[in-house]
C-alpha cells in the first residue's frame, strides 16, 4: 500500500486536518539544530500494511520530538491513542489503549554513537546524504510490543456465546461415528494403572 507522505510541524496555531494514515517520515536535510516536532495521526490502513498484522483498527497520534545535534539526532515518538485487537478469548474485538514513548539515537556516518546504560534506547547509524528518515517501521514495532501478551477482555465482558460453546466443547473431541471422545482420557488410565 502507497501513503501519500506528509508531516506537520506543530506550532500553537496547529489545526486538527485530516491527517490519518500518512507514513512517518520526518526530515533530515535542512532540519535546523535545536528541537523540532512534528505530528501525525495514523490508523488502520498504516498498520494492515505491515505483513500478518494483529492489529485490526487504530487512532493513534503520533508526536515526534527531534533534537539535532552536529553528529547526532535525539528522536522520542511518543504514540497515544488505541488499537482494535482480537480477544484471545471469545475472538471479538477488543480495544487496547496505547501511550508510549520509545527513543531513537540516530548517528551520521561513521560516528560511535555510545548506547544509554539502561538499555532503553535504540541506536541507528545513516548516511549523511540521506535526505528523510522513515519511521513507521519503528512506530509499528514499539506499538506491538506495548500490547500485552494475553489480549483479553475484563472479566464478564467477554461474548457470551462464544463463551458458552467454549465450556461445551473443552476437552472433547468428536469421534468417527460422531459420538463424543475424550482423547487424554487413556492417558489417566494409563497413569493410574501405572501407580498400581
Amino acid at each position: 500500500m502507497i501513503f501519500k507522505i506528509n508531516c506537520y510541524i506543530c506550532s500553537p496555531n496547529f489545526s486538527a486536518m485530516d491527517r490519518l494514515n500518512q507514513d512517518i517520515i520526518i526530515p533530515v536535510k535542512g532540519l535546523p539544530f535545536g528541537e523540532s516536532s512534528f505530528r501525525f495521526e495514523i490508523g488502520e490502513p498504516f498498520f494492515q500494511a505491515f505483513e500478518n498484522s494483529q492489529i485490526k483498527d487504530a487512532d493513534c497520534s503520533v508526536r515526534v520530538q527531534v533534537v539535532r545535534h552536529q553528529t547526532l539526532l535525539e528522536i522520542v515518538c511518543q504514540v497515544t491513542g488505541f488499537v482494535v485487537v482480537e480477544c484471545d478469548r471469545c475472538l471479538e474485538d477488543l480495544t487496547l489503549k496505547v501511550d508510549i514513548a520509545p527513543r531513537l539515537t540516530v548517528g551520521f556516518g561513521n560516528v560511535e554513537v555510545e548506547e544509554n546504560g539502561d538499555g532503553d534506547e535504540d541506536v541507528l547509524v545513516i548516511d549523511r546524504s540521506q535526505r528523510e528518515l522513515d519511521l513507521n517501521q519503528f512506530v509499528y514495532d514499539y506499538v506491538c510490543l506495548s500490547l500485552p501478551l494475553v489480549k483479553v477482555h475484563p472479566e464478564g465482558k467477554c461474548n457470551p456465546e462464544m463463551l458458552r460453546y467454549l465450556s461445551e466443547s473443552e476437552g472433547t473431541e468428536t469421534g468417527p461415528e460422531g459420538e463424543t471422545t475424550r482423547p487424554f482420557e487413556a492417558l489417566k488410565d494409563l497413569l493410574e494403572n501405572k501407580d498400581n
